[in-house]
């Protein structure tokens, strides 16, 4: 049974314990999980299909030193030592004859065979190393596709859980009320059909966890302990008028298995250039030499030192060579074709890819605003159930669409994740981008349970009675001036701030925040530390707040804050700017300046 979320000591409990086995939220959980690069370096080259790549490139390199060697001359030297029994006017003679003969031999022309056989070689080498990049490249792909899936199916059975915890606690108000005989039994059974139906899904979505965890270890050797949702920066911008176009025609220029295609061709028309030499004459320069001939008995008449110079002319014959080369022409046609459909199969999966990516990262931010108003949904319809003003079917209906649209905006982190990486793939770039472009990128835990609440009360400790009172917080604004989504991340700062938990108020921040002032980041985090975790009692409240946007990537907040913490307060004016970074809404700007009649310096 999961804890009670009405408890909030409980729950806080409940939501750090999320934290810590998905790795998602704050920093001290990210900095113990395995973040996708590492795990990429770690066993890329450790894969079969990578190291059977290197071997075939290996044996491509040696290829071209063999060919490479048909253009040296061949040298002999060749020794004879014999007994023989000769008959010399009827008069036998046991004789030993021992010789010594040096031949180089050296051909001129042969129709430039042996060059187009090196250029061939060479291309065939240059495919082989492609091969290699996209092998490379898919591995990568399939690391980070099992990793993705994974972290997502965690994250299902997370909100799932959450789901049903809160379905339990429903059933248990309606058995009750059936025990008094406030409503038909029939209300009961509506819930427990609801709690089997998704303990059912839960078995399914455990199964697949399962099964995706046993493909990570068979690819990288270890157990998924603590995996972070990743993320990669999206690539600059495109130039040109239609970014499908430039996206197809940049890919193709860099795609691994293209490139090889091209170069195989190149090797074949080689070939044809080979096959065709072979129609000219072959011309060889020979030179012998005798360097010791010792003969026992001396012979009668024999040669001891001779020198020969010879020149041999080939002339094929046959049909031999016409079928050499027409196979020659065949093949370089075939591997032509397979490059032009090769083409077309990836010109029509980025196409596919680019359509898809574009949607689900257009459609991402009104995901989250879904899930935030699921949840005010789920909650409403709990209270007014129980106030008797909403049916148990509304309240059902409630809660089964807070998990859809919880289970949409993790499909939809993970489904940007693997196309994109589809797309780099085929550009050859996913490695390179791992490397320089990719940030952790956790959902808000808030949003994977079945009620909001701010990260960062989330992740704070359950108060005891020895403790100072909880901090307090007033936030007034007009109801509909801001998105629900900011809304959270500024209390999830002041809440951090008024917590004394630097951490959690570090992680609103961008990782470059710049403090301005001429200030570096280490002195601007050294200073916030301090005035954070040693503030007593403080207390915040926000008035006269307002936003403006001037894109859906960057938000411009203005409030009033009056802070108070033991023997200090202020009133200052404060803007901060919010961007998208690593999935989540975090400050990159924070300007402060006097309020009317402000009587204290600024604090930040």
């Amino acid at each position: 049974m999961s804890p009670n979320p009405n408890a909030r000591p409980h729950r806080r409990t409940r939501l750090a314990a999320i934290l810590a086995t998905l790795g998602l939220g704050l920093a001290a959980g990210i900095a113990h999980a395995e973040p996708l690069p590492a795990v990429v370096n770690k066993v890329l080259l450790q894969q079969p299909s990578v190291r059977s790549a290197q071997a075939l490139l290996r044996a491509a390199e040696a290829q071209v030193v063999q060919v490479r060697s048909d253009f040296l001359p061949s040298v002999g030297l060749s020794y004879r030592n014999s007994d023989s029994r000769d008959e010399t006017l009827g008069t036998p003679i046991d004789r030993n004859v021992r010789r010594t003969d040096a031949t180089v031999r050296w051909n001129i022309f042969n129709g430039a065979t042996d060059t187009n056989r090196l250029r061939a070689a060479g291309f065939t080498r240059d495919a082989a190393d492609a091969d290699l990049d996209n092998v490379l490249e898919q591995v990568a792909y399939e690391i980070t596709e099992n990793y993705s899936d994974v972290v997502r199916l965690r994250q299902l059975i997370t909100s799932l859980q959450a789901t049903i915890a809160s379905q339990e606690r429903v059933e248990a108000n309606v058995a009750h009320r059936v025990d008094a005989g406030r409503i038909a039994s029939s209300e009961l059974d509506l819930m427990r059909v609801r709690l089997i139906q998704n303990r059912t899904l839960l078995g399914q979505l455990r199964a697949q966890l399962g099964t995706a965890e046993y493909r990570y270890r068979l690819l990288t050797g270890e157990t998924p302990d603590s995996l972070v949702a990743p993320s990669i920066l999206p690539a600059p911008a495109l130039a040109g008028a239609d970014p499908v176009d430039a996206l197809v025609e940049r890919i193709h220029e860099r795609n691994p298995r293209l490139r090889a295609a091209l170069q195989r061709t190149a090797a074949r028309q080689a070939d044809v250039g080979a096959a065709r030499g072979l129609f000219f004459p072959s011309v060889d320069l020979s030179y012998s030499k005798r360097l010791d001939n010792t003969t026992i008995p001396v012979p009668t008449a024999d040669t001891q030192r001779a020198a020969q110079l010879g020149v041999n002319l080939d002339i094929p014959l046959g049909g031999k060579n016409i079928g050499r080369h027409t196979e020659a022409v065949e093949r370089h046609q075939a591997a032509q074709a397979d490059a032009d459909d090769l083409m077309m199969k990836v010109s029509k999966d980025i196409t596919d890819l680019y359509r898809q990516y574009t949607e689900a990262r257009g459609i991402a931010p009104q995901l989250e605003q879904r899930v935030a108003a699921a949840q005010r949904v789920a909650g409403a319809y709990e209270l007014h159930f129980e106030a008797g003003r909403r049916s148990l079917n509304d309240l059902s209906i409630a809660q089964g669409d807070l998990f859809d649209a919880q289970r949409n905006l993790v499909d939809n982190r993970a489904q940007q994740t693997t196309l994109q990486a589809q797309l780099l793939g085929l550009a050859g770039e996913l490695r390179e981008a791992l490397r320089s472009r990719y940030r952790p990128a956790p959902i808000a835990p808030e949003l994977l349970g079945t009620r909001y609440e701010s990260p960062a009360l989330a992740a704070a400790p359950a108060h005891v009675v020895e403790a100072a009172p909880a901090p307090q917080i007033e936030l007034i604004e007009p109801a509909a001036s801001i998105d629900p989504i900011i809304r959270a991340r500024i209390d999830a700062w002041t809440s951090a701030w008024t917590a004394g938990n630097f951490d959690a108020y570090r992680a609103v921040y961008t990782t470059d925040f710049q403090p301005g002032k001429g200030r570096s980041t280490a002195d601007w985090e050294a200073e916030r530390r301090q005035r954070v975790t040693q503030a007593k009692s403080p207390r915040i409240r926000i008035d006269n707040l307002t936003t403006r946007s001037s894109d859906a990537s960057r938000v411009v907040v203005q409030f009033t804050q009056h802070y108070t913490a033991a023997q200090y307060k202020d009133t200052v004016r404060k803007q901060l700017e919010w961007v998208k970074a690593d999935g989540q809404w975090k400050i990159a700007r924070e300007t402060t300046s006097p309020a009317r009649a402000a009587k204290a310096p600024a604090a930040e």
